[in-house]
């Protein structure tokens, strides 16, 4: 699992997603959104997931 940061139109979210392979291909699933960079960095909830 990883945190990637995903742009869709103006914002930014942070998503917490996961790699498994189905045969030869590598699937991405999104386990969580957590919701939009600003906003969670004003709250500087960002320093409390690391």
């Amino acid at each position: 699992m990883f945190a990637r940061v995903k742009k869709t139109g103006p914002y930014e979210y942070l998503q917490i997603v996961e790699n498994r392979r189905e045969g030869k291909k590598t699937i991405q699933r999104v386990i969580a959104t957590v919701g939009r960079m600003e906003q969670l960095q004003a709250k500087g909830d960002i320093e409390n997931l690391v």
